[in-house]
């Protein structure tokens, strides 16, 4: 399944892509079952008290599995790992917490995911606005997002998208659209704003909107299932059957999991909506000093020697002029 990107590149068609969705999906049963170990060997500690305790371990397991990779030199599929996390929980809502649901949100819940799955599988292979090498080239000596010239694009690989050469006006058209490199893919991509790893392919002009979609939808459906995990627990505090116990624990971590990543998602979709409105991409906003269109040059003061560099952004229109380009665009 060529979509499950590796991490380390896009559109990973190895023969190895397999042995690295193995490696991915034995880091998240790991991950997943260091969770378990807490709810189900200190259930009498207080929901609050778990959460922290499931944040310390579940970091401590992620960092172990990337220690032991890189010890091995294996390499994981980061897509494969997000998505074996979507099918565990599904499984473990379906077999447990949706015995305890009302019918319609059954129904609602069961939708977002599927909606999600095919949101996910959508991204992993849609074209984010990648240069292709028959397209016209940026303006000359422009930098990208590694720093090169883009003059020397042509000395790239032939597996690199490379741009080539023509007229000035299309040179133009195509830096207004703010074309940078993407050291990952290893390719321009019209509007970067970064490569996500989760994903496993760049973010640019063509799916940013699919991008922050699903942002949305992932932060629904986790805050939904740590909602509904929620409830349950209340119906099941009483734990007398070893079956009962082993349930409690599996919703209790995976509740603790989803809440983590909900905390983490909203701090980063706020990131993003914030760029948005500004009309920044994150690329530009960390990098803003590789191009000179963000750049203003303040003069020294007589106490002065040299001249400073301050930030300016020229794409920033206005917030209803910014959300309107971004939705319509």
């Amino acid at each position: 399944m060529s979509g499950l990107n590796d991490e380390n590149g896009c559109r990973e068609k190895s023969p190895d892509l397999i042995f690295r969705c193995i490696v991915s999906s034995i880091s998240g049963i790991i991950a997943q079952f260091s969770l378990l170990f807490i709810p189900y060997f200190f259930p009498q500690f207080s929901l609050l008290l778990q959460f922290l305790l499931s944040a310390a371990v579940l970091a401590i397991a992620i960092g172990l599995c990337q220690f032991i990779k890189r010890l091995l030199r294996v390499h994981a599929s980061a897509p494969a790992f997000v998505f074996f996390h979507m099918i565990f929980f599904w499984i473990v809502y379906i077999s447990v917490i949706s015995q305890a649901v009302s019918i319609p949100s059954n129904v609602v819940f069961n939708a977002e995911l599927a909606i999600l799955l095919i949101g996910f599988l959508r991204i992993l292979s849609s074209d984010p606005g990648f240069v292709r090498q028959d397209s016209p080239s940026l303006v000359e000596g422009s930098n990208s997002e590694d720093g090169l010239h883009l003059e020397d694009v042509e000395e790239v690989s032939s597996t690199t998208r490379g741009i080539s050469l023509h007229n000035s006006s299309e040179m133009s058209s195509l830096f207004s659209r703010r074309t940078r490199y993407c050291r990952i893919c290893k390719a321009y991509v019209i509007g970067f704003d970064h490569h996500c790893p989760a994903f496993g392919n760049c973010i640019g002009q063509s799916n940013h909107r699919l991008f922050m979609s699903l942002l949305i939808i992932f932060i629904m459906i986790e805050a939904s299932y740590t909602m509904l995990s929620y409830q349950w627990i209340n119906r099941n505090l009483v734990l007398t059957e070893r079956g009962s116990k082993i349930q409690y624990s599996l919703v209790m971590s995976t509740m603790n999991f989803s809440l983590l990543q909900v905390l983490w998602q909203v701090a980063f979709f706020a990131w993003h909506v914030n760029c948005v409105c500004l009309n920044i991409r994150t690329e530009e906003w960390i990098n803003w000093r590789r191009y000179p269109e963000f750049h203003v040059i303040v003069q020294p003061t007589p106490d002065q020697s040299l001249s400073d560099t301050r930030f300016k952004n020229p794409y920033n229109k206005g917030l209803l002029c910014n959300l309107k380009e971004f939705l319509l665009s």
